[in-house]
């Protein structure tokens, strides 16, 4: 009986590890992670420009991220980007299981990109899912790169300095700048020091989460941008920062339009409500 029911926790978790499609692009080419959900992959077009949505932290919050998910497909983006704390723990099967399952409509019609966050620790599953750390994408004349934190700063220096290119726009988990409830955490405070190589690199746009609600910072002309309202519950405001342009507690999304040298970026709330906007050339 015993080896019966270790046999069937098998089953189960090699079915939850391969019932899933995610469409990434890592570097120049499409990788295909997983087994098919028996959909069919719509594979954008971007000759005339493409879409991108950008989000994170949904975590426990599966009623808001359904919601912001549903709000997101309205747009058809390209692209959609989760800055991480996908899941509250990331060794419970369970919560994977749900995040797929709700990230379903975005994953058939739009390339995938990830960034872990904390709470996909330990790891074990999102490297299984994923199998990605530091890593890049282009699309048209633009470089995404995503940054993996665990791999440490000076191997984060070290990926930018090797693979920026002249259109870099930069994801990681941790923000760099931030006045909610980690502004004194000793791990942000850290993360200042990427501020300088994002400015010697030419670095115009960053994208973060980890602190549940909205922010916009312009520091040394980087927008640095936190979107870490995707269902976790919400965080205030904290401390002070004169860089500080946008602060809003609200669960939120940005949608960017792109062409080749023109990113318009909207920030939407959970009633579709505009809370920030920008033009940034390139």
């Amino acid at each position: 009986m015993k080896k019966f029911f270790i046999f069937l926790l098998l089953i189960i978790f090699y079915s939850l590890i391969f019932s899933h499609s995610v469409y990434m692009k890592i570097e120049d080419k499409v990788l295909i992670k997983g087994l098919s959900e028996n959909f069919k992959f719509n594979y954008p077009d971007f000759s005339d420009g493409f879409i991108v949505a950008i989000y994170g932290d949904s975590r426990w919050g599966a009623k808001i991220h359904k919601k912001i998910v549903g709000m997101i497909s309205e747009f058809s983006p390209d692209v959609v980007v989760h800055l991480g704390d996908m899941v509250n723990k990331g060794n419970n099967l369970k919560d994977w299981e749900l995040f797929f399952d709700i990230t379903l409509p975005l994953r058939k019609n739009s390339y995938f990109q990830v960034v872990k966050g904390n709470h996909e620790n330990p790891d074990e599953f999102f490297i299984q899912f994923f199998g990605v750390d530091n890593y890049y994408s282009d699309f048209l004349n633009y470089r995404f790169i995503y940054l993996d934190v665990d791999t440490g700063l000076e191997n984060i220096k070290k990926f930018l300095i090797e693979n920026v290119s002249k259109n870099t726009i930069v994801f990681i988990h941790y923000p760099i700048f931030t006045v909610g409830g980690y502004c004194k955490n000793p791990t942000i405070k850290s993360m200042n020091s990427l501020h300088d190589l994002f400015r010697s690199l030419g670095i115009k746009l960053v994208f973060s989460a980890h602190d549940h609600n909205y922010q916009r910072f312009m520091v040394d002309g980087i927008n640095y941008v936190i979107t870490g309202g995707g269902g976790a519950s919400l965080y205030s405001k904290k401390c002070d920062n004169d860089f500080l342009v946008k602060f809003y507690k609200e669960y939120n999304f940005v949608i960017l339009n792109i062409t080749n040298s023109i990113i318009k970026l909207t920030t939407y709330d959970i009633n579709k409500r505009i809370i920030d906007s920008l033009e940034i050339k390139f």
